[in-house]
């Protein structure tokens, strides 16, 4: 049980990643991999959603660029909680690491989320087809109409490995060691 005057939440205690986590999650999240979001439904109820694309701006920000009209569901439970998780994961290697975060705003998509969502959609297109899902269905899975992008920044809180194995779970600087 936390003293008085702590925070009953360790992950919400200390917004931001540590500088061990950063140069991590910054070469990870920006590379072109399966990215899903995760937000809090009414009644309590988890959704999930898939993004477009992940920019990590510093310690403190992280933005993810997704289609409205298929995340419209978890774009309303965001408004209602604004905690967020993150995962994203590689597709050759299964890979995975998920941030935590607080404080999710919706926003308009700028032309550099719509590069970047680009830029990452077409890396994650190539390793869906060097894992032979096929040209066809890595080309629709990948494919977005600008006009229908929105992004949505976050406070980073945490940041776990998730990839299966005896790391799983653990903070991402500890795994790191």
């Amino acid at each position: 049980m936390p003293s008085a005057g702590a925070p009953a939440d360790p992950i919400a205690a200390e917004p931001g990643l540590l500088p061990e986590a950063q140069a991590l999650v910054e070469a990870f999240c920006q590379h072109g991999a399966s990215i899903i979001l995760g937000v809090t439904g009414l009644l309590d109820r988890p959704l999930a959603g898939v993004a477009l694309g992940c920019t990590v701006i510093g310690p403190e920000r992280v933005r993810v660029l997704l289609s409205r009209p298929s995340n419209s569901e978890l774009l309303l439970g965001l408004m209602r909680d604004s905690r967020i998780a993150l995962t994203v994961s590689e597709v050759p290697t299964h890979r995975s690491i998920q941030i935590k975060g607080d404080g999710a705003v919706l926003l308009a998509a700028q032309p550099e989320d719509l590069r970047v969502a680009t830029r990452q959609l077409r890396a994650f297109r190539d390793q869906l087809i060097d894992a032979e899902y096929g040209e066809a269905f890595a080309t629709a899975y990948c494919s977005f109409d600008p006009t229908e992008a929105v992004a949505v920044e976050f406070v980073p809180c945490a940041a776990f490995t998730q990839t299966p194995g005896p790391k799983a779970g653990e903070r991402l600087e500890e795994a790191a060691r």
